[in-house]
């Protein structure tokens, strides 16, 4: 049996320590969580270096300019050096920087479509969605944080992931002229698939408990916020961004939510208390 896939950055580490002054006084289940939380953020954006870099040749075979593959060829490096900063953090924290992978699978080839509406289709769900909300969250978490350490290295964080998902509102702004209509049906009718996805995993979220007041300074995952910082982030930023693309975003996520077997009918606003994440997820309104 093949071993599973692992990520082990203590040596890195080792030649490039983080000290957080102030973490010795979190509590044994503080400092817990937020170890849980920047093991799996170091194996996640170490593992997302693949997205981006299968991304490269389907921006090559839909004749995209040089300036795009270049960026998009950056962006996988700049995931392995958030695995590396998260690694940091970690031991900072007195964790071990060696984690299980997550899957590694491909970045959907989308067989049988044309080459740009192939490559947009990774491109809306990667950059658009996912990368989108990663800029509430991790503004959030730089917000929230007093040591100037771990703000240092969120910063340096956050600045890529707003690149990376500028990068896909704009190529979405930009090849816009080039979509008829048959396509931006099928465009719209693919993001019912992305936003399922996506409310099953934050939904899943949701359920974890809530962070101390500390715990959530040096980056805990807290459930209850996590989820409403999707719906704020979603119902401000991501879905009126899509539809001023031309795409039945809307639709497309009232159709997820029933599919996705949630209660209710899907919320059309930001829940109260998001507001602080929508005018940080704004910065990338098209």
């Amino acid at each position: 049996m093949t071993p599973a896939p692992f990520v082990d950055l203590r040596e890195a580490v080792r030649r490039s320590p983080l000290d957080l002054p102030g973490v010795e006084a979190l509590t044994d289940e503080d400092r817990g969580r937020a170890q849980e939380h920047w093991r799996i953020h170091m194996a996640a954006e170490f593992a997302s270096a693949r997205v981006f870099s299968g991304l490269v040749p389907q921006l090559m075979a839909a004749g995209l300019p040089y300036e795009d593959v270049r960026e998009v060829t950056d962006m996988a490096r700049q995931e392995v050096e958030h695995g590396l900063q998260s690694a940091r953090v970690l031991a900072a924290l007195g964790g071990v920087p060696v984690s299980a992978l997550p899957p590694l699978d491909p970045v959907p080839a989308h067989d049988g479509l044309p080459p740009l509406e192939a490559v947009l289709r990774n491109v809306i769900a990667i950059s658009c969605c996912g990368e989108t909300l990663a800029v509430a969250v991790i503004g959030a978490e730089r917000e929230r944080t007093a040591i100037a350490q771990l703000r240092e290295v969120l910063t340096g964080i956050l600045a890529d992931e707003v690149g990376h998902a500028r990068f896909g509102w704009r190529l979405l702004r930009d090849v816009g002229p080039a979509l008829d209509g048959e396509m931006k049906r099928r465009l719209s009718a693919y993001l019912v698939a992305v936003f399922e996805r996506d409310l099953c995993i934050m939904q899943g979220c949701a359920d974890g408990p809530e962070a101390s007041f500390a715990a959530l300074a040096v980056g805990a995952s807290d459930g209850p916020l996590a989820w409403s910082t999707f719906l704020g982030t979603a119902n401000e930023v991501t879905i009126p961004g899509l539809e001023r693309c031309g795409l039945k975003a809307r639709w497309a996520f009232e159709k997820a939510w029933a599919r996705a077997g949630l209660a209710g009918e899907a919320p059309a606003a930001a829940p109260e208390g998001a507001a602080g994440v929508v005018e940080r997820a704004g910065w990338l309104r098209p």
